[in-house]
């Protein structure tokens, strides 16, 4: 599945759907967080945790505004928003790896919260 299809298949899920595939990605972020501090410099591990709380507060304040309904930023600008700020901090390849791991999830069907 490349980055377009992994995108498409975000976009085509319900509300629902998006806060536990957001949630998910959430998640598989945090374990990439934790190899941080066991393989990068000091310098390194406060730019890369940056970003990844960059990256974290985007996701769970999207996740709250599907919840409850609000204004948000439309999926399309939330994915070059995660895009932007994971190349700003050198987390392309945790964000990408990441998302892939939630399509995989995603695409095998479990994305109703009941596995």
């Amino acid at each position: 599945m490349n980055d377009q299809e992994m995108k498409d298949q975000y976009m085509a899920l319900s509300n629902a759907q998006k806060q536990i595939y957001l949630a998910r990605l959430s998640h598989y972020l945090t374990i990439h967080g934790r190899g941080f501090a066991l393989d990068l410099s000091i310098d390194e591990q406060v730019r890369a945790f940056t970003g990844l709380n960059e990256l974290h507060h985007q996701i769970s304040g999207h996740i709250a505004a599907l919840g409850i309904d609000r204004e948000r930023y439309p999926e399309e600008v939330l994915w070059q928003i995660l895009a932007e700020t994971a190349g700003t901090y050198g987390l392309s390849g945790c964000l990408r790896s990441s998302i892939r791991k939630v399509s995989k999830y995603t695409n095998s069907g479990r994305t109703s919260g009941r596995n």
